[in-house]
């Protein structure tokens, strides 16, 4: 190959590249300006490009889906105009006619022009989460007497061994608690509003007297994000989600195809009464039956194989 056939082909990858970065940025402003409910903002990327009105971002929702979810009838009439798929499906099966899965969740802005990739979301894969795994080391640290309360439980502290996921560990003990346990249902006056707002035990975020429970309210939420594909009331602020859930709320269930028995331990888990919250052992008794009676190509396997 001559140097300037070369040059040719290291210039066409270049040009090639930056089209890409382009319809990636453009992808982002048009799921933006439909979230912001900016109809000339839509209708002039669409002039521009009419085959922006079926971007996707990674949960496949389109313009459209984000309009309807939000209620946008001026962005979704602009949308359909230019021929959006009323039909369209996002990852949970749900058309641009009724809005995206989940309550409202926020799109994120667009990327900044130096950003140059995106990760694809054929590369996540969360199937062989090891729940099994996850329970069996909070049973191990709560394990009386000396009882080690976590605190801040959530899914940035499930750190993964190895890259096929079989393998987790709990990780970051720097607000965690040891406790000497006497009476199994002993409580105790820790630090109230301790660890992450989104997966905090309501008695925390109320400062009252708490014990080891505090983990398995933090655990339900782990489980529900799983299911869900979603962080737990994802539409508010992590300390505006605490605060609705120590007012007695929890979030809605809203993925298809549950197992019974998942959501049956994702309510207990999370009960207000922290007396009512099996332990750890419970748990994992309870998943353990759960595997058991579900098919390894069940839709929501989460257990290792």
């Amino acid at each position: 190959m001559s140097g300037s056939d070369a040059g040719d082909s290291s210039s066409s990858a270049e040009e090639k590249k930056d089209k890409v970065k382009a319809r990636v940025s453009r992808t982002s402003l048009i799921l933006w300006h439909a979230h912001q409910n900016d109809v000339t903002s839509v209708r002039k990327l669409l002039e521009e490009d009419r085959s922006l009105v079926q971007a996707r971002d990674y949960d496949s929702r389109t313009p459209l889906h984000v309009a309807s979810l939000h209620g946008w009838i001026d962005v979704a009439k602009c949308l359909i105009e230019y021929g959006a798929d009323v039909n369209a499906q996002d990852r949970w099966k749900n058309t641009g006619q009724s809005g995206s899965h989940f309550e409202p969740r926020p799109v994120p802005p667009p990327l900044p022009n130096k950003c140059d990739w995106e990760i694809d979301p054929f590369e996540l894969d969360f199937s062989n989460s090891n729940t099994i795994g996850k329970s069996r080391g909070m049973a191990y640290l709560h394990n009386e007497p000396n009882v080690i309360i976590h605190r801040d439980l959530k899914p940035r502290n499930v750190l993964l061994v190895n890259s096929s996921a079989d393998h987790l560990k709990v990780g970051d003990f720097g607000l965690s608690k040891l406790i000497r346990v006497q009476n199994s249902h002993d409580v105790y006056k820790m630090t109230g509003e301790t660890g992450s707002y989104r997966y905090m035990a309501p008695e925390v975020f109320k400062h009252r007297k708490y014990d080891k429970k505090v983990d398995v309210f933090s655990f339900a939420m782990i489980l529900y994000e799983m299911l869900e594909g979603d962080p737990p009331l994802s539409n508010y602020e992590p300390y505006e989600a605490a605060k609705y859930m120590a007012e007695g709320h929890r979030p809605m269930f809203r993925a298809k195809c549950y197992i019974s028995e998942l959501r049956e331990l994702i309510e207990l888990c999370w009960a207000a009464d922290m007396n009512q919250r099996p332990s750890f052992l419970e748990i994992l008794k309870r998943l353990d039956k759960v595997k058991e009676n579900t098919p390894s190509d069940h839709h929501w396997n989460i257990f290792t194989s």
